[in-house]
């Protein structure tokens, strides 16, 4: 998904349409209505969005940030609502889905005078995700970003759940019910693993075996066309340039690896072998540190067994240590 488009770009209205049927036949044509089907359009554009079930309740994206600024209200009690604001985007050309991120003005969070002893500031971020077409559900998702590079990672998935969304149920219907804690404890949590990564060392080998796995690259073979073995070289050199300037700054450890993962989400190669939106690498990356800081404190922890096998034992959405 390379598309990057403004959040202005994504606040249009929709038209919901009947689907027809053109059967033609001996030189002649009639048009059959299909039911139980609609088709979503884009009002600026005219363009399809989605086809959808007669019943399915249209959530514009703009009614999506409302929400998401809702969920905010009541997510972080201690902030004001007024200053979120939805401040980046990210949707494929056709717009059929997207994903909006509402950022607070001014609140900030950084490890002055903790265990890490390094003003390194970061700030909560809310992501918004809805679709035109079914594949996804009208989702919220928490996420840190560290302010000064705006590298960002999700690190709480599904904090709020729309109950009765895309149903016929007015919008005005619609129950938001938070399932997160407070931010001071996700940010606790949250600087806790911070701090356990950043004591894990990581040589390069490690480093660059667990971006492989984090964010699944192809091979290269040696049946390979030229192209696609220029492609993978190319890939490769990108990433350990990235991985070698984190390790500069922050030394040879998972924290560097953490930094990497989420500057390729933020600035994505533009290489046709990486196909991975920013969405799911950011989701990928905190699944990984959360892992990896959870399992680092377990007696007999072994770095070079688990990073190959992180795939397989990943917990999904599952907050480690958290039942």
């Amino acid at each position: 998904m390379k598309h990057t488009p403004s959040v202005q770009d994504l606040l249009f209205d929709v038209d919901q349409v009947p689907i027809e049927a053109v059967i033609g036949s001996n030189g002649s044509t009639r048009r059959i209505s299909i039911p139980g089907k609609k088709a979503l359009v884009n009002q600026l554009t005219g363009l399809v969005l989605g086809v959808v079930s007669r019943d399915y309740r249209v959530v514009t994206n703009k009614e999506a940030v409302k929400l998401a600024q809702e969920v905010c209200e009541k997510a972080f009690p201690g902030l004001s609502s007024v200053e979120w604001e939805a401040k980046r985007a990210a949707a494929p050309r056709t717009l059929s889905y997207a994903f909006i991120d509402l950022m607070h003005r001014t609140h900030v969070l950084n490890y002055m005078g903790t265990e890490i002893g390094k003003d390194d500031p970061f700030t909560p971020f809310l992501r918004v995700t809805n679709s035109f077409n079914g594949a996804r559900a009208l989702r919220f998702d928490i996420g840190f970003m560290r302010k000064h590079c705006s590298n960002g990672v999700i690190f709480e998935e599904e904090v709020a759940t729309i109950k009765a969304s895309h149903s016929k149920e007015a919008l005005a219907q619609l129950k938001i019910e938070i399932t997160s804690r407070s931010l001071p404890q996700m940010w606790d949590e949250f600087s806790k693993f911070l701090t356990s990564v950043r004591s894990i060392t990581m040589d390069t080998a490690q480093s660059t075996q667990a971006l492989n796995t984090v964010l699944r690259l192809p091979e290269a073979k040696p049946e390979d066309k030229k192209a696609r073995a220029e492609g993978l070289q190319a890939l490769s050199l990108d990433f350990s340039t990235r991985l070698t300037g984190y390790q500069k700054e922050l030394g040879p450890n998972a924290y560097a690896v953490f930094n990497t993962l989420t500057d390729i989400a933020a600035r994505p190669p533009d290489n046709a072998y990486f196909q991975k939106d920013r969405d799911t690498i950011e989701k990928r990356s905190g699944r990984w540190l959360k892992e990896l800081a959870h399992q680092s404190q377990t007696t007999g922890f072994n770095l070079n067994a688990w990073l190959p096998a992180w795939e397989e034992g990943s917990s999904g959405r599952q907050i480690p240590g958290r039942n």
